[in-house]
């Protein structure tokens, strides 16, 4: 794969310079003696000069440069010449002379001229004329965040588009969740992602290849993607050559440092120990303290006063987050050249990424570090004055390399280690151990039969792998104007392939199994002859005198093994053709489109994933003023059986531009107002990736098959070896009726354009009835099979979901003076769910009675079902009450509870606390809310911008070393303590504690993974972008033939406010247990230079 990206890099490379040689090819016809001399002047929007505009004679080499006060004047070859009109950072014009002597030109910036023209279902419409849903973003704004994942990039940048980073800021596994409009099933809620025409990847696009990203939301803008658009459409525009533009030249080089934004905070050695004594002695009631293993009153005043290494004699005290993380070096590079001529457009870009690893103590192979290489070439020929040909070719190398210990593993450990253990013993000249230190390299690392991973260990010890990834694409495109036949008729043709292989090189040190328990495959070292709780009071005495024996049965480090693990290969081919009519009479726009596609993905070995289907559109439009559109999407796939198989998904929309009425002449103010509404129905064939071995047998969901069964143990007579036996057992069952998932959407929207396009408005408001979602009936919770009957339910289309909400964007742009311009464009999203039928059994409790507080049916999708917290155990008399009901098993399912424990609501009133007692509370995790404020000015030189984004409407559910007190882990490790416990319930606090009384490892009753105590608002507002900026005046870089030099520093999560102080969380967490790579804040300095 690597010769083929290298070929197509040559073969871009040779056409570029018969492109540039393009510019001035052309030659006009016409000749003539006389020379006609046409004066005008450049400027913006704002009135403001622009100087060093180039202005040419289409068809010939003739030009002229604006000047300082943006006049110019050119000699024309003839009166009824067209020239052409650019400059950096503003949309090139074509303008017909038409016998005038003077043209005074206004230039629209560029983000604003691509704004007004998007790709909607495989065409380009005008955005004043579009009557369904969308959003567009420009890459200016795009260049805004210095990430790798562009997914990141877009949070509070458009209205309707959701964006959450749950997955956290691992570098290489960053990745952002994105929903369109909330949720609207509890099937698969993936977003498609069209680039350029294709389904396609965009995380790790780069961002300087990127012209628009528009969101399709309606049913009207998805209808053409038929069975994939019921969750939305993202569409993406790679850059392209326009006619008129001429060559430039553009380098981007910037640096950053990166670093995790926030880390948890975890008690030191001193208060760990105080209150591992109240837990321990909370434990054992009754018993004398002197019998317990507990910390001494010195100890923990020795570890008040401790640096925390030891060296000081008074003990350890780490802070593993601080052991752990270092800042990283971010770079980024991209040269890219660009123009066109009337014949012939290109656009080619290469892009270099890397982003550093955040660990210490790593080396180059093993540290989390993320690269990214990225070409791109798109040409563009009229080869006649009918016939265009495009061809595009792209290709993607990712690299990610990390520890042979995960992050998730890391992190843990950080979450979880006691602080006052010791991670590197130093030799202490004992004579004993003298052979140990030197074998592995001066140092021992310190581990028990506890606590048996050591986080050195982990993160250089533990070998190393790099993950490599391979993407070329390409696409062929022919267009031809079919005008000789009727006016405005065009057939387009296009197949593109798309390649994906790579590999993962490991050299991992594997770890050992001893007594059932997991140890790591690097030596570690324990005390001889003594047990671990020696660390608590005489860490310095032992880290002086002790003998050390291995805790793992290995002196020196096991020898790492080399393995290369093959990503399965993916091939995706796809064939389309469309055939386009586009015509004005008189006030009369008429437009339509028919395409057809088919589309065949190889992953593997797989089968081929197989889809077609037809598009069709239709637009009418009368004086811009009484708009209508229809869309239809006819679409196959192999998901489901003959006769089920096709889908007709129709959707029409309309508009109303009020302000080109006759009753709006006097309102001055008004630019335009567009009423618009659509309906319709889209579908959904998604079941989530069938690649992977949990979702493989619902491939071919219609069909009986049979999987390969998982190996078990036979015996026969009194043989006692244990025969392992490949077999198959008999898949899902099939069910021939299954089909899509549907989606009925309704939207009304409101765009406005008021006060001499200083002010824009859009608000819309949706409905969205998702019915026949395929539904697994595997669950516990679901009405399927009875356990006797050995196989689970086929998979059904039943589930109903209802949702809604209301979109709200606006914009204002205003300068003072001819230098001072400034913008502000918040925009709000809020969509709500409620599961309205989704096979889900009926709870029942043991007394006969209902408890539809139980359901989920009826509540929204991922609301959380928790057992409700009421008050903690107020003193021994309530304790003894509450052992004492239910014949003395106590008042909950969890055993027996002392003053200060969790005491939760029994909600069906039978005395005792147990599932039937679970209700929803909070929010869902998904938010309902999420909104962005961007706004920013430009002074003459000096430009900035900053946004705000955030959300609301949201809980987050954590669980073990996120918040719990001395937390079980991995079979028998215990966790520590945070701040947050300093608040816990002691006879002395009932009245204020927030956190029920400790206990050392397992509590069922008070550490529960569905307790309303540990359900957390995660709403917050976040200072997700600032940038600064400052352009080199152009008389500096004139001489030198620049157009443009910018110098720009940059922020990235910079601030949150949030409510989250008590549990040291950043908002954006998935629920869990707190083993997550913290998100990113990243400071880059950068310039731009233009050519």
């Amino acid at each position: 794969m690597n010769r083929t990206i290298a070929i197509f890099a040559i073969f871009a490379l040779l056409l570029a310079p018969a492109c540039w040689g393009g510019v001035h090819a052309a030659t006009q016809s016409k000749t003539a003696k006389q020379t006609f001399k046409l004066v005008g002047s450049v400027r913006d929007e704002q009135g403001t000069p622009v100087t060093g505009a180039t202005i040419l004679v289409k068809g010939t080499n003739i030009g002229a440069t604006s000047g300082v006060n943006g006049d110019f004047s050119i000699a024309l070859p003839y009166a009824e010449a067209s020239i052409t009109v650019s400059f950096i950072g503003y949309a090139p014009q074509e303008i017909a002379v038409a016998g005038r002597t003077r043209i005074d030109i206004v230039l629209v910036e560029d983000s604003k001229a691509l704004e007004d023209v998007v790709v909607v279902g495989y065409n380009v419409q005008r955005k004043a004329t579009i009557t369904g849903a969308i959003a567009t973003l420009t890459t200016k704004d795009l260049k805004q965040s210095p990430t790798a994942n562009i997914n990141n990039a877009l949070a509070g940048r458009m209205p309707g588009l959701m964006v959450n980073q749950f997955s956290g800021g691992e570098p290489g596994n960053d990745i952002s969740n994105i929903n369109i409009r909330g949720l609207a099933t509890y099937g698969s809620k993936d977003v498609i992602v069209i680039v350029d025409g294709i389904e396609r990847d965009m995380s790790y696009l780069a961002a300087d290849e990127i012209e628009t990203l528009t969101i399709l939301k309606d049913a009207s803008a998805t209808a053409s993607y038929g069975i994939r658009g019921a969750n939305g459409v993202i569409v993406v525009t790679t850059k392209r050559g326009r006619a008129g533009e001429k060559p430039t030249v553009n380098f981007k080089a910037s640096v950053g440092i990166s670093e995790p934004i926030k880390f948890p905070s975890y008690l030191g050695s001193a208060d760990y120990a105080t209150l591992y004594n109240e837990a321990i002695r909370n434990d054992n009631p009754g018993i004398d303290p002197a019998q317990l293993d507990l910390f001494s009153a010195q100890a923990i005043e020795n570890y008040r006063r401790a640096k925390g290494d030891n060296s000081d004699g008074l003990g350890y005290d780490w802070d593993y987050f601080d052991y752990i993380f270092k800042p990283s070096v971010t770079q980024d590079y991209s040269l890219s050249v660009r123009g066109g001529t009337e014949r012939v457009r290109y656009f080619i870009l290469g892009n270099y990424y890397h982003q550093g690893g955040n660990y210490n103590y790593s080396t180059k192979d093993s540290d989390n570090s993320f690269t990214r290489y990225n070409f791109r070439a798109n040409v563009d020929v009229n080869a006649t004055k009918r016939l265009r040909i495009s061809v595009d070719l792209s290709a993607r190398i990712t690299d990610f390399t990390y520890p042979g210990a995960s992050a998730a593993n890391i992190i843990e450990l950080a979450n979880t280690q006691a602080p006052y253990l010791p991670i590197k013993i130093y030799n202490n000249n004992n004579g004993i151990n003298d052979a140990n230190f030197e074998e592995n390299g001066g140092y021992l690392l310190y581990a028990d039969e506890i606590n048996r991973y050591n986080v050195h260990g982990q993160l250089a010890h533990s070998g190393y792998s790099t993950r490599t990834r391979r993407y070329l694409n390409g696409s062929f495109k022919l267009g031809h104007d079919l005008d000789f036949i009727t006016k405005g008729l065009k057939v387009e043709a296009q197949f593109s392939y798309d390649a994906m292989n790579g590999h993962t090189k490991k050299h991992n040190v594997p770890t050992e199994t001893i007594a059932n328990y997991t140890y790591p495959g690097y030596a570690t070292w324990k005390l001889d002859g003594q047990s671990a709780s020696v660390w608590k009071n005489d860490a310095d005495y032992w880290t002086k005198n002790g003998i050390f024996t291995t805790a793992n049965n290995r002196e020196t480090d096991r020898k790492a093994q080399d393995e290369l693990e093959n990503a399965s290969p993916q091939g995706t081919s796809r064939w389309q053709a469309r055939l386009d009519y586009a015509r004005k009479f008189g006030r009369h726009d008429v437009s339509g489109m028919i395409l057809w596609y088919q589309q065949s993905k190889m992953v593997g070995n797989y089968i081929p994933f197989r889809y077609t289907g037809l598009a069709v559109r239709a637009t009418y439009g009368y004086d811009n003023k009484y708009l209508a559109e229809f869309n239809l999407g006819y679409n196959g796939s192999e998901n489901f059986a003959p006769g089920k198989r096709f889908g007709v998904f129709p959707a029409g929309s309309v508009g109303w531009v009020i302000s080109r009425e006759n009753f709006m002449k006097d309102a001055k103010w008004v630019n335009q107002l567009k009423l618009r509404g659509s309906y319709g129905l889209a579908g959904s064939d998604m079941m989530g990736d069938m690649t992977s071995a949990a979702n493989q047998k619902k491939r071919f969901a219609y069909l009986q098959t049979y999987i390969q069964g998982s190996a078990f143990s036979t015996y026969f007579g009194e043989m006692t070896d244990q025969k392992r036996v490949s077999h198959y057992e008999l898949g899902l069952l099939a069910n021939a009726n299954l089909s899509w998932e549907k989606a009925r959407k309704m939207n009304v929207g409101l765009d406005a354009v008021l006060f001499g396009n200083r002010l824009t408005f859009s608000i819309d408001y949706f409905r969205e009835h998702r019915y026949d979602i395929i539904t697994d009936l595997s669950g516990k919770n679901k009405l399927g099979f009875p356990y006797i009957a050995g196989q689970a339910a086929p998979l059904i289309n039943s589930g109903i979901v209802d949702n809604h909400g209301f979109e709200v964007e606006l914009g204002w742009n205003g300068n003072i003076g001819h230098h001072f311009r400034y913008f502000i464009k918040p925009n709000l999203t809020f969509a709500r769910n409620k599961v309205v039928f989704s096979n889900e059994i009926t709870y029942i409790d043991n007394l006969g009675n209902p408890c539809p507080w139980r359901q989920q049916t009826g509540k929204r999708i991922g609301e959380n079902i928790d057992y409700i917290f009421d008050h903690f155990v107020r003193d021994e008399e309530e304790a003894a009450m509450l052992n004492a009901m239910n014949s003395g098993s106590g008042y909950g399912s969890w055993g027996r509870v002392i003053p200060g424990d969790v005491v939760y609501k029994d909600l069906n009133g039978d005395g005792r606390v147990d599932d039937y007692d679970r209700a929803a509370v909070g929010n869902p995790r998904i938010p309902e809310l999420q909104f962005g404020l961007p706004l920013g000015f430009q002074y003459k030189n000096f430009d900035f911008s900053m946004l705000f984004q955030g959300s609301a409407l949201s809980s987050v559910q954590l669980t073990y070393g996120a918040v719990w007190d001395f937390p079980l882990f991995d079979q028998n490790r215990v966790g520590k303590v945070k701040k947050m416990h300093l608040q816990r319930w002691t006879p002395e606090t009932a009245a204020t504690a927030k956190y029920p009384a400790l206990h050392y490892g397992v509590n069922e009753n008070n550490k529960n993974a569905n307790s309303s105590l540990f359900l957390y608002n995660a709403a917050y507002m976040r200072l997700k972008n600032v940038e600064i900026g400052y352009s080199l005046p152009k008389k500096w870089l004139a001489k030198a033939n620049i157009q443009n030099v910018r110098f720009y520093v940059q922020g990235l999560n910079l601030l949150t406010i949030d409510g989250l102080d008590d549990v040291d969380y950043d908002p954006e967490v998935k629920d869990g247990g707190g083993s997550w790579f913290p998100i990113q804040r990243v400071f880059n300095f950068g310039v731009n230079v233009t050519f």
